[in-house]
């Protein structure tokens, strides 16, 4: 391959201004036609008429090399590999010359992992290129060390492994699955268990069960606060058969878009766009009148806790006919080979209105720290994050990350990322999780504890309780909880992801 192209372009002195020539078939190799959002490389034709190295940054591998080249190239390393005199020799000069220049050029992965000393970047590097085993030697020797990971590392080797635990598929009662985890599967998650063992306390729990001898998920009772008395909101029927829209006084104009980010620009990259929407105040009203919300603690999971009757079922149904007007877009995640991460929920990105946002506060503020290491609670994130799950979709193991408070800037009336004071800043330290509906079966939020059981996790379901919150710590890498969003296996699952924001310094008043 070197004596053919590579040669050619220097021969015809090109090199330095080589335009792949896959660049004009990347929108059919890499993304089916048939989606809405523009492909990674939407803008690449336009960037190869400049003359500018710098000007031509292709973002997937399928649109500078086939995979069939990459194949090649591969199978030669490995070969090589094999046979280290041969890779002395005179005629490898070229070769080795070249893969120099890729190892500098790397920026990912263990040719770049930094300082050997650096635990974290050589854990991250390992986990980058696929070697669990010496991730797992890795994480065991911080552990030894007392050392931890920064909260953006954590968060990364968890979404790096990018994990199903198997428990939608779980026969009931027992903590087996109907379809077995592949050995790839049972690798992953002990060398989650690892992860958490490393940031987090051990499950010290008595009374958990046993579980299935080898597995690395033991699942324990769920946690349900539902009551019987409760009764049944069919909000997906209604959804169905448009009975919800009927008795909704709203005007869905009233929805306006205030900031779209093209799948492509997205991190990590999606195959569709990000939508926010934002609303006037009294567009999706809250009673003032409502009855006293009630916070219970989980009885074994650190710093989880819910807190219910923060909505009605009223307020809860007029929030998912408001959405379902506006209407839900997919989530599909791009990984860096081009192909799709785990199914996600559909979404619908929402900042509310300074009135929402005030009367859900007032409701919450008893219960929740007003402030921690002299941190002042200072509100709800208003960029709400409103999900729907289907059956087929999950949101996988992951740690929530922390967020600034969004909002809606007084004077230009754009969105605002972050949108508190610059001489005050705020960050967020707890996840707020809003349950809009509990009709449906599965679907529970479950936590990930590591047991006593080294390379075994107990798995802790909360069902989801309509009107009900979830509070439970993030923001820090120390205590912060492993999760998922069991997939729903009938139904609908409808809930709200947002955040509980302090002070980034503490003493202010």
């Amino acid at each position: 391959m070197s004596r053919t192209k590579n040669t050619k372009r220097k021969r015809d002195g090109k090199e330095n201004n080589y335009i792949p020539n896959k660049a004009s078939k990347q929108s059919s190799s890499t993304i089916p036609s048939k989606l809405d959002s523009p492909p990674p490389d939407a803008s690449l034709d336009t960037e190869a008429k400049s003359t500018k190295k710098d000007k031509f940054e292709p973002k997937s591998l399928q649109t500078i090399i086939s995979e069939e080249e990459l194949e090649i190239a591969v199978g030669t390393l490995k070969t090589l590999t094999r046979y280290p005199s041969a890779i002395k020799a005179k005629g490898a000069k070229e070769l080795r010359a070249a893969v120099y220049d890729f190892r500098m050029a790397c920026t990912t992965g263990t040719n770049n992992a930094g300082d050997e000393k650096n635990l974290t970047a050589r854990i991250s590097a390992a986990l980058t290129d696929g070697k669990l085993t010496e991730a797992l030697i890795l994480l065991a020797e911080m552990r030894i060390r007392g050392e931890a990971p920064k909260l953006g590392a954590f968060c990364r080797w968890v979404r790096d492994l990018d994990v199903v635990s198997g428990l939608s598929m779980q026969v009931d009662g027992v903590s087996k699955t109907t379809v077995p985890r592949t050995e790839k599967d049972l690798e992953l998650l002990r060398v989650l268990d690892s992860i958490l063992r490393v940031t987090g306390p051990v499950d010290g729990n008595e009374k958990q069960k046993g579980g299935v001898s080898g597995q690395p998920v033991c699942l324990q009772d769920s946690w349900t606060l539902k009551r019987q008395s409760d009764g049944i909101w069919r909000m997906r029927e209604a959804v169905e058969d448009g009975s919800i829209f009927k008795t909704l006084p709203l005007d869905v104009s009233k929805f306006e878009v205030v900031e779209r980010t093209p799948g492509a620009a997205r991190r990590p990259p999606n195959l569709h766009d990000a939508v926010v929407h934002s609303t006037p105040d009294g567009t999706v009203l809250l009673s003032t009148s409502h009855q006293q919300a009630s916070y219970h603690k989980h009885p074994t999971v650190p710093n989880l806790g819910l807190i219910k009757d923060v909505l009605s079922p009223e307020e809860c149904r007029n929030i998912i006919a408001a959405t379902e007007s506006v209407g839900y877009l997919p989530d599909a995640p791009i990984r860096d080979d081009g192909a799709e991460a785990s199914i996600l929920a559909h979404n619908v990105y929402w900042v509310v209105d300074q009135a929402f946002h005030d009367t859900l506060w007032s409701r919450v503020l008893p219960h929740l720290p007003s402030e921690i290491a002299g941190k002042k609670a200072r509100g709800i994130n208003r960029r709400f994050r409103v999900y729907r799950y289907v059956p087929g979709a999950e949101y996988r193991c992951h740690i929530d990350g922390a967020w600034p408070p969004s909002g809606i800037d007084p004077i230009t009336k754009k969105y605002q990322y972050d949108a508190s004071p610059a001489d005050a800043k705020q960050s967020s330290l707890f996840t707020f999780l809003i349950y809009l509906n509990d009709e449906f079966k599965g679907g529970e939020t479950t936590f990930f504890v590591p047991s006593v059981r080294e390379g075994v996790m107990n798995a802790y379901p909360v069902r989801p309780v309509m009107g009900g919150v979830a509070v439970f710590p993030h923001g820090e890498a120390k205590g912060a909880l492993l999760h998922e969003g069991t997939g729903v296996r009938k139904g609908a699952k409808y809930i709200i992801r947002t955040d509980v924001e302090y002070d980034v310094e503490a003493g202010r008043e």
